[in-house]
């Protein structure tokens, strides 16, 4: 007896899996924005502020935001609220350039 070609046979899909939204009378609803993860909003090109916390060898500033590390490009010193323009994302860090800056009051 011949088996039957596994591949030429159709997927059968169940009553349950079918789309039911495609088929539906009423319209989606989207998730409000304050939803949405700061992952999902970053995008190279969208401006953040954040507050310098740490400087390193190269004196780029170091910042967090969300759970990405944020590299500043410019003369940003500890303590410093900085406006930045995302210039690259890669990976869990951003790397950044000044757009604008607030003085910190603290003087090391």
């Amino acid at each position: 007896m011949p088996r039957r070609n596994a591949r030429k046979r159709k997927e059968r899909r169940g009553v349950y899996s079918v789309d039911v939204q495609k088929y539906s009378i009423y319209p989606r609803i989207q998730k409000p924005s304050e939803y949405t993860t700061p992952a999902q909003q970053l995008r190279p090109g969208k401006t953040i502020e954040v507050d310098i916390i740490d400087v390193d060898e190269k004196n780029r500033g170091i910042a967090r935001y969300g759970n990405y590390q944020v590299l500043v490009l410019g003369q940003a010193t500890v303590g410093d609220r900085v406006k930045v323009k995302i210039e690259q994302i890669r990976g869990d860090t951003i790397i950044a350039s000044i757009l604008s800056m607030k003085k910190s009051d603290i003087e090391y």
